[in-house]
């Protein structure tokens, strides 16, 4: 009989426990629910302010680049941005002189998750990880290549439009600051793994559109954007 009234206690006891931690599951969920609530899934597009400004730091580099997506409340978001690019340079020292340009664009798609859960209610605030995959097509040339020699006299070069394509994947880590309910301000900051290639290798365009500088298979990249949500 002992036994059976212990088995009594055990089995009200385990319900007790059930009902408990059921309880608390579900103000958890009512609490993110409330944090959530009022956000639907939303379309966006952006800015990158950088691509201008960059030609500030880097002499003759300018670009254009943007960025759409589409939200998921405040959980994930599917993104797709590409961009234009123009470079070009005019060396000259003691062994070459030369002009040269490139000009590209690249598409670039993947997924953000958003890691922020401290939005109140109606807030947009993000802090996110992403994963993506680029595609940028560049072409350069280089004209009036004059390599003096005393012993062989002056040569004269050029090498006409060559075409390189680039295939990268990208790890980034960023923040979108919500200023009222259709405009944010946001950074991303992105390390790019080059994964394939094509065209002359030995003659790499300085900078790939989307990717950065070829000189490595590795390139940082980092953008500044204004959004813009669509909707009411």
């Amino acid at each position: 009989m002992r036994s059976s009234v212990l088995a009594g206690c055990s089995r009200k006891a385990l319900f007790s426990l059930i009902v408990g931690v059921s309880f608390l599951a579900a103000i958890s969920v009512a609490a993110q629910e409330d944090t959530l609530s009022g956000i639907k899934n939303e379309f966006y597009v952006a800015f990158d302010g950088w691509g201008m400004a960059e030609q500030l730091v880097v002499s003759g580099k300018y670009s254009v680049n943007g960025k759409m997506g589409w939200i998921h409340k405040n959980s994930f978001a599917v993104t797709v941005d590409g961009g234009h690019l123009n470079f070009s340079r005019q060396v000259s020292d003691s062994i070459k002189s030369f002009d040269y340009r490139s000009s590209g664009y690249y598409v670039r798609g993947g997924f953000e998750r958003n890691i922020n859960r401290r939005n109140r209610r109606g807030e947009r605030n993000f802090i996110f990880l992403g994963m993506h995959i680029g595609y940028s097509l560049t072409q350069h040339r280089a004209q009036d290549i004059v390599i003096p020699d005393r012993f062989w006299g002056t040569r004269y070069y050029s090498f006409g439009t060559t075409d390189h394509q680039y295939v990268w994947i990208d790890f980034s880590v960023g923040l979108r600051t919500q200023l009222s309910r259709h405009f944010a301000l946001g950074w991303e900051v992105k390390i790019n793994r080059k994964i394939y290639n094509t065209g002359n290798k030995s003659i790499m365009p300085y900078y790939m559109a989307g990717f950065g500088k070829t000189t490595d298979p590795f390139a940082l990249g980092v953008s500044y954007y204004l959004f813009y949500t669509l909707g009411k």
